[in-house]
């Protein structure tokens, strides 16, 4: 599961990483340290002409065929081993395939009245990216462009936190993903081989168990943390 993630890369990171040539729109995005569902991320996907574009779209899928957005939980996260029989997801994950950029993110561990929340990263200091998934629901009254996160079993260094973990892409393979003539059984079992990492973890402090705060001292392990007043 992943149900939080930091997203502070810059708009020229973002569209560096993704080798998108033309200028981002503004330089002046605030990153989220402590992104919930419901919020706007950037994503990598892909135009009607094969070209990357870098889009805003909301965190929880809303499929086109939903009669309601509002009901039911947001669809923020889909499991790679079923995600192309779900009806939730099949289509686009045929046909509407995305990269979430990503610094880390978050899970929780222990007894559930007090769980202890843990930050997930690469241990280079990279970004990763996560594989995703979009949709695009338009009515009289509005459009909605969504995504969700895939997630895959836990490599064996992070499994003892949580036993899922997002579904990494590596830029090697930024290409097929993205690209809708990929197959799909070749993409499951790479999906359903979790990313070895390695990986950094560290205990943080409970403050991220709130979307309020959003600041640069959620990310800081437990005891560097600073004083806020």
């Amino acid at each position: 599961m992943c149900g939080r993630f930091s997203q502070k890369l810059t708009p020229r990171e973002v569209y560096d990483l993704y080798g998108v040539t033309e200028a981002p729109p503004s330089l002046a995005r605030e990153p989220r340290y402590n992104g919930a569902p419901t919020q706007d991320f950037a994503v990598c996907r892909i135009d009607d002409g094969g070209s990357r574009r870098i889009a805003e779209l909301r965190w929880g899928l809303v499929p086109s065929w939903w009669r309601d957005a509002g009901t039911g939980p947001p669809l923020i996260n889909a499991r790679a081993e079923t995600i192309h029989v779900k009806r939730a997801f099949a289509d686009a994950f045929r046909e509407r395939r995305c990269l979430v950029p990503a610094d880390g993110w978050f899970e929780w561990r222990g007894p559930s009245r007090a769980p202890q929340p843990y930050y997930l990263t690469f241990a280079t200091g990279v970004s990763v990216s996560f594989a995703g998934v979009w949709e695009r629901r338009e009515t009289r009254r509005e459009v909605i462009e969504s995504f969700a996160i895939l997630t895959t079993r836990a490599s064996a260094s992070l499994a003892d936190i949580h036993h899922r973990q997002p579904a990494i892409v590596d830029p090697e393979w930024f290409a097929e993903w993205l690209d809708p003539s990929t197959r799909a059984p070749e993409l499951i079992e790479r999906l359903n081989t979790p990313h070895p990492g390695p990986y950094e973890r560290h205990a943080v402090s409970p403050r991220v168990n709130s979307v309020r705060n959003d600041d640069a001292d959620i990310l800081r392990p437990v005891g560097e943390q600073l004083r806020l007043i």
